[in-house]
């Protein structure tokens, strides 16, 4: 159901109330990419306002951060821009803007002929707040508004083109013991967003285990290995998804993951991440799924500045 309606017509989507929320299903940052989704419980990272807001604190190298997220997709092309600022507290503060350009579609008459041109956008704005409760304790709320608008130009009036609005919330929280390399995470996202009729609330549960795979002096090779099980609410039977993160002396990430979803259709994912100095480069791709194509596999790039 997910598929049919992020890949439908975005003119006939937009035009239909409550339904702004939708574009949310899409995934953003190419970390989270790379490893097919299953980042509930992975930690830090301004990619995590999207996925679990608690990640953004309790990390010892959490700092500030400012990134910029850009995917091209078979449904549009998305860029988020996204600000994380520590506080002196350990608690954490986040900033977001999503944007996804559907693409401008033309306005034809009863006789096919062109009448006008529309460009369907989807955009969110987020503001997060993530803290820890106790050492092996986070929890973290975004509040988010979504607005779904149709600029047109030409003979647009009376074709049912008004945009649409909401707002809503994500929660998540994190466990991290600290007698085993494991945290769990769960979070329940895009909460109130959207009429019953095309709700995008999701709620995804999983677990991150990290192993160190080689050490020797400055030489390390940490290995994640990653699993969640996301629903979708009021629309599809539940997904899982798995991943893992070979970080080679935490400058050289390599990812693979895949997606388990019956619904609207299985498929891999593989990135590559690389940090160089203050700047941190990701990229991620997906073969098969929810918003691949055989000719053209969803690509998406992420740019970090950290400091």
């Amino acid at each position: 159901m997910v598929a049919a309606i992020l890949l439908g017509s975005p003119i006939k989507l937009l035009a239909q109330s409550g339904q702004e929320g939708i574009f949310l299903l899409l995934p953003v940052g190419a970390r989270a990419v790379g490893m097919g989704e299953a980042v509930v419980a992975q930690r830090g990272g301004s990619d995590m306002l999207w996925w679990n807001p608690s990640a953004l604190a309790g990390n010892d190298s959490a700092g500030h951060e400012v990134a910029l997220h850009h995917s091209t997709t078979v449904v549009g092309q998305g860029n988020a821009l996204a600000v994380v600022w520590p506080l002196q507290n350990k608690s954490v503060i986040g900033f977001a803007i999503n944007v996804l350009d559907l693409g401008q579609q033309t306005l034809t008459d009863d006789q096919g002929n062109g009448i006008g041109v529309a460009t369907p956008t989807d955009y969110s704005v987020a503001v997060s707040y993530a803290a820890p409760i106790f050492p092996w304790l986070t929890v973290g709320a975004t509040a988010k508004h979504v607005e779904a608008g149709i600029p047109c130009s030409g003979v647009c009036s009376g074709l049912g083109l008004e945009g649409s609005r909401s707002n809503g919330v994500d929660l998540g929280l994190q466990v991290r013991p600290g007698m085993i390399p494991l945290t769990i995470g769960a979070a329940a996202r895009s909460l109130g967003i959207a009429g019953a009729a095309g709700r995008p609330g999701r709620l995804d549960f999983g677990a991150d285990y990290k192993i160190v795979a080689f050490e020797r002096g400055a030489d390390r090779v940490e290995v994640h290995g990653a699993a969640s099980l996301v629903t979708t609410v009021r629309m599809d039977s539940t997904s899982a998804r798995f991943g893992t993160d070979v970080i080679v002396d935490e400058r050289l990430h390599v990812r693979a993951g895949y997606i388990q979803d019956p619904a609207n259709g299985s498929g891999g994912a593989i990135g590559v991440g690389l940090q160089s100095g203050k700047l941190v480069f990701d990229i991620g791709r997906t073969y098969g799924g929810l918003t691949g194509t055989n000719d053209k596999p969803p690509t998406y790039f992420s740019l970090r500045y950290l400091w």
